[in-house]
């Protein structure tokens, strides 16, 4: 495949179904890429560079206002409050303001164990797959691996699971907003009227804390500190958006990509029925052959050099993990599926702004994949039915996958 470098954004249909082809060629001739996309950005290719500028004080995690970069400056006006409110989210502090609120998020997840995860997915992955009744054929996106992280995160959350639906309308409206580069104001519109409604319904749920289950996300955000540091009730809301919106897409995205993956190479299917030790290390090998999230956004905090390249002050900086973990200086043979393969990829980011919900993704992923090859080992991807994958590239995923059961 070839695709004119300029014209690569989030949006090329030439993206969603195998970007690979694109990043390699792209890398192997353009590895620091200036692009268009929110005003002008640069998109880094390589495992090496990626890899660096994750971890450079020259650039900040404060990016809230990304998706306003996709607009004219006249239309960003309208939605400085949502600007406000997605600077509450602690992904996106730096410094000590950052440490304090993701030592409160860690402190949460540690009581979040990986036996009272592992519980969870198991019952709702046991519940979906119950569901499907006698059926030969279901669509392991929509009847599967779509509702199962609404469903796990909704009961960690402290939520009722049968609202999942909701929170996973709610969150989806706000991934696009950073999965997709053309934006338009509707986009933010929708995103917006969605974070509020999630907002409200968290604030009801915190009013009765006695409701709240003990082990969960709100409840612990709500009664941690660190250091003399507590989250407010709307900002403990707000956190819980952030994770479910942080946390849905990676998941189902990951069991959809891993499923594909083990169909294009069934010599690795049959290793891993026949030893199962190798899941820890068949979810990491998932994680770098295809990733869910396929860039981590930055911002230049200051203007700088980089290999020659002038970044400015203010400009987007794009280290993209999806192009980084095939990169054959970093990983031999990249476009092939090794669960026993080793090496550091970059899926969950690294450094101190490392996906804070990686150890559940990868938990939650290993659980799932697992009940559902061991209860239905015959599964197969349908030969006559093509897979369908979600229109922008930022998040690599599958909108159906047709499976037969």
């Amino acid at each position: 495949m070839r695709l004119e470098p300029a014209l690569f954004s989030f949006s090329n249909p030439d993206l969603f179904v195998d970007p690979y082809p694109v990043y390699r060629e792209i890398r192997e001739n353009e590895p620091i890429h200036r692009s268009f996309m929110y005003g002008g950005s640069w998109v880094l290719f390589s495992h090496e560079d990626s890899a660096r500028l994750l971890c450079d004080p020259r650039l900040t995690n404060n990016r809230a206002g990304l998706p306003l970069l996709a607009l004219g400056e006249d239309e960003r006006a309208e939605f400085t409050e949502f600007h406000r409110f997605l600077r509450t989210w602690t992904a996106f502090f730096e410094g000590e303001d950052h440490l304090l609120r993701r030592g409160v998020l860690d402190q949460v997840f540690r009581v979040l164990t990986p036996d009272l995860v592992s519980e969870v997915v198991r019952h709702a992955a046991d519940r979906l797959i119950d569901g499907w009744g006698d059926r030969s054929q279901v669509d392991l996106v929509a009847d599967f691996a779509r509702p199962l992280p609404a469903m796990v995160l909704t009961r960690l959350m402290g939520a009722p699971e049968s609202d999942h639906k909701f929170l996973d309308h709610w969150a989806d409206d706000l991934a696009y907003l950073f999965g997709a580069s053309t934006l338009t104001p509707d986009d933010l519109r929708r995103g917006w009227a969605s974070a509020q409604a999630f907002m409200a319904y968290l604030k009801n749920l915190a009013t009765d804390m006695a409701r709240l289950p003990e082990r969960s996300l709100l409840a612990g955000l709500l009664a941690r500190t660190v250091s003399g540091f507590g989250f407010t009730e709307a900002e403990a809301c707000a956190q819980c958006v952030l994770l479910m919106f942080a946390g849905l897409e990676p998941s189902r995205h990951l069991i959809g990509n891993a499923i594909l993956a083990l169909h294009s190479f069934p010599d690795q299917r049959r290793l891993l029925a026949d030893n199962p030790r190798l899941w820890p290390s068949a979810v990491e090998e998932f994680l770098r052959y295809d990733p869910p999230v396929q860039y981590i956004g930055r911002l230049a905090a200051e203007s700088f050099t980089y290999r020659g390249h002038r970044i400015e002050k203010g400009e987007a900086v794009l280290p993209f993990p999806g192009s980084a973990n095939r990169d054959p200086k970093q990983f031999p043979d990249p476009d092939v599926l090794d669960i026993q393969r080793h090496g550091r990829h970059l899926a969950m980011g690294t450094g101190v702004h490392r996906c804070v919900g990686a150890g559940m993704v990868r938990v939650q992923t290993a659980v799932a994949l697992r009940t559902l090859l061991t209860r239905i080992p015959d599964l197969e991807v349908c030969p006559d039915r093509k897979p369908v994958w979600h229109s922008y590239s930022g998040f690599h995923g599958l909108a159906s996958l047709p499976v037969s059961v």
